[in-house]
């Protein structure tokens, strides 16, 4: 069953304010998924986006009417109240189910992204959401991804897709393409409008069980110049993840990849890591869950440069256990317009296990960090899903888990 321009208003859930242990910061739950009786949207782990009117929005992999997972918009009102309204119900199977990733607006309003399964073969999907002039929201499939191992297609999308400047979409899916990986090591595709108002789907590469090549790749970022860049959870040489660069060749009429950087783990260097790149002035910013001077994951920079051999520094090293640092970051980070970082930590913080909202600085050479805010488990949730966004000189983001709905997540605002 497909639900079009299906809407459903639901009670706003805010809590008090809570003030952080570490360095002071503000956070306020401005919504929590799961109230008794609502159907509401279940455990968001994406990166929310805003609108030119200051609405959020994001998705839920699990709840709704079918528990299968939903799109959400947060609405501010007065006295700092949030209203949610669902834009679309996933109702399981060939509607697509268990949205994990973010969204994406297109120049006209349209929101696009992906379900990680369900589609007519089970193996995820990629969706448009329209706004209408009464105020609900079309929902269109755009393209079902093949059945694996049969296509060779991708299989469980589960990061952002993004545009370029012709209005081509591109994203990863974890597994999928060449067989091995278990249920295959990845893929990066692109789709591309049609004469006669569909897409059509490329794969423009599938990730090997090899020696060298990655597996399990997060999302991507544009460079200045076209090309690609991406991380891989796994594979390279040391099993750590890689950085890569897909560049399209006119001259052989393809893309071809280019491995940046191998991730090695330990003192200097970063592994494991799950998240989109942040691209700026020729730089590309990211995090890696594990490695590091404790194995509790980095922060690292990566200038592209392929006379200098693509240079990668690790910024920040996160904290041994109970040092009430971060760790494990697993989102990407995100920069404001005085060149500042920002990102989340899935456990670590002054509670040790529940995950933190850091804060990172340039000083001459080197980078500062500062947790901002250490989540405590109770009304504000835990386990921060996606990145944070920043909106008004503030921070918004989502914890997968806890609150005080039916411990379904939240959606926070951070006044760092």
């Amino acid at each position: 069953m497909k639900l079009i321009g299906h809407t459903l208003a639901l009670g706003v859930l805010v809590t008090i304010m809570l003030v952080s242990l570490a360095q002071g910061a503000t956070e306020t739950t401005i919504y929590a998924f799961g109230a008794a009786g609502s159907h509401d949207g279940m455990y968001p782990y994406c990166t929310l986006v805003a609108d030119a009117n200051g609405n959020l929005f994001g998705v839920t992999q699990d709840g709704g009417t079918y528990d299968a997972g939903m799109v959400f918009e947060l609405t501010p009102g007065e006295g700092g109240q949030w209203t949610e309204t669902v834009l679309h119900e996933f109702a399981g199977q060939s509607d697509g189910e268990n949205p994990l990733a973010g969204l994406v607006f297109d120049s006209a309003g349209n929101l696009y992204g992906t379900a990680g399964f369900g589609g007519t073969n089970g193996s995820g999907l990629v969706f448009e959401l329209s706004p209408q002039g009464g105020g609900g929201w079309t929902y269109q499939i755009l393209y079902n991804f093949g059945g694996y191992p049969e296509s060779g297609d991708g299989l469980a999308p589960n990061s952002a897709l993004i545009f370029d400047k012709s209005g081509n979409l591109y994203g990863t899916t974890y597994n999928g393409g060449v067989k091995g990986c278990f249920q295959g090591c990845g893929t990066v595709f692109e789709l591309s409008p049609t004469q006669g108002g569909g897409w059509k789907e490329t794969l423009i590469h599938a990730f090997p069980a090899s020696a060298t090549d990655g597996e399990l790749p997060g999302g991507l970022v544009i460079g200045s110049g076209g090309a690609l860049y991406g991380t891989t959870q796994n594979g390279g040489t040391a099993g750590s993840g890689i950085l890569y660069e897909l560049q399209y060749s006119r001259k052989e009429r393809q893309w071809v990849e280019t491995i940046i950087h191998q991730f090695v783990g330990g003192n200097d260097d970063g592994a494991f890591p799950e998240s989109a790149l942040l691209y700026h002035a020729g730089k590309l910013y990211g995090t890696s869950e594990g490695g590091g001077v404790n194995s509790s994951g980095t922060v690292f920079q990566t200038a592209l440069s392929a006379k200098a051999g693509w240079p990668t520094t690790v910024l920040h090293s996160f904290g041994p256990e109970y040092s009430g640092d971060g760790s494990a970051p697993k989102t990407p980070v995100t920069m404001d317009t005085k060149g500042n970082l920002y990102g989340t930590t899935f456990y670590g913080g002054a509670y040790d296990y529940y995950g933190t909202v850091f804060g990172m600085k340039r000083s001459g050479k080197d980078w500062d960090e500062t947790v901002l805010y250490s989540f405590t488990g109770e009304a504000d949730g835990f386990y921060p899903g996606g990145g944070v966004t920043i909106l008004n000189g503030l921070l918004y983001g989502a914890n997968s888990a806890g609150g005080d709905g039916n411990g379904g997540g939240v959606v926070y605002q951070i006044d760092p």
